[in-house]
């Protein structure tokens, strides 16, 4: 057997380019926060300029031009930070502005006139998809197939999903009131 032919694999200090980012980190990491606010931002900025420089170092044709090529890199990273600091910043108005849910607005499961409170305490203990198929066909009367097409499944599948439904919410009120378990809700004085 023959031993394993080695390549010659360069070592971090046989590459200009790794020397150069060693040599200048200080320089590039300075860059960074004379641009930026937070130190934990001019951090972020000098590890994405590194990996983009070190993930493309073998594009560099001319090694002359190292510090050129590192320059439009920098910038190019810098300008890549804007961007998704300014599209952060449209997220964050755009979700200030959508309404939030307060104190006062109904709860989906509350606002539904349940007159037993077992019964609004089984559907508050299922699952949600569960507390919504419940809802939708027994609360809202609302046709198989519509809530089939709304939720991407056949209508057996529905009945399948409501009869589990179902008999998870039975599960959970014989835990609150055996009476109303049994289906007797007139009965109970909750």
């Amino acid at each position: 057997m023959h031993a394993p032919v080695r390549q010659n694999v360069p070592k971090p200090h046989d590459n200009p380019i790794h020397d150069r980012l060693l040599e200048c980190r200080r320089e590039f990491l300075n860059y960074f926060r004379r641009r930026l606010n937070r130190p934990e931002d001019a951090e972020d900025a000098f590890q994405d300029f590194c990996l983009k420089v070190i993930r493309s170092a073998e594009k560099l044709d001319d090694a002359a031009r190292t510090d050129a090529w590192l320059r439009c890199i920098l910038r190019n990273t810098l300008i890549d930070h804007y961007r998704r600091r300014a599209a952060r910043l449209r997220c964050d108005e755009a979700y200030k502005r959508e309404p939030q849910p307060t104190a006062l607005d109904p709860d989906p499961i509350n606002d539904v006139a349940i007159s037993c409170r077992c019964v609004r305490d089984g559907l508050t203990t299922l699952r949600c998809d569960y507390a919504e198929i419940l809802k939708r066909a027994d609360l809202d009367q609302e046709p198989r197939s519509q809530i089939a097409e709304d939720l991407g499944l056949t209508a057996n599948n529905v009945g399948v999903r409501l009869h589990r439904a179902r008999r998870a919410l039975k599960a959970s009120i014989k835990q609150y009131c055996p009476i109303c378990a049994d289906g007797r809700f007139a009965e109970c004085d909750c």
